[in-house]
């Protein structure tokens, strides 16, 4: 297993508003409908198996990703660049884990989404065709929480 594929692969589990932020990366976050908290279950608390992931816009830089695992070890905020719509229900953002980039390619299916594909900066791909590398099973689905 690669150094640090554990907090990657929670990252990887992934995984709003019509206002208009100030940059490119977050009009692409909000158009796509990715504000807000997404989690595999909302009325859970976080877990390594019920990771929370919030995506927040900015005003005056780079919109942010906190991912809370109820691990102060792994949990954290960090921030997102690149975020490209590709359609109305694929988007592709990068950030960095550990200090490697990681680009992902989210799909939306209504109010879940879950990673497709990601590929890190050292030429590792973790997800391929929404399946994870490392152990060959689907990634989860993540649904969107209210509030």
């Amino acid at each position: 297993m690669i150094a640090g594929a554990r907090p990657l692969a929670l990252v990887l589990l992934v995984f709003g508003s019509g206002r208009a932020w100030a940059g490119e990366d977050s009009d692409a976050l909000a158009k796509f409908g990715l504000i807000g908290s997404w989690a595999v279950d909302c009325h859970a608390p976080p877990s390594f198996t019920n990771p929370f992931q919030t995506f927040v816009p900015s005003n005056y830089g780079e919109p942010t990703r906190q991912l809370l695992v109820g691990n102060p070890e792994f949990d954290g905020i960090t921030t997102i660049y690149g975020v490209f719509r590709i359609t109305d229900d694929r988007l592709r953002l990068s950030f960095e884990q550990n200090g490697i980039a990681v680009t992902v390619l989210l799909v939306k299916d209504k109010d879940r989404i879950r990673p497709l594909e990601s590929t890190t900066g050292d030429g590792h791909t973790v997800v391929s065709g929404g399946i994870v590398q490392r152990n060959g099973q689907e990634t989860t689905w993540l649904q969107k929480c209210q509030g």
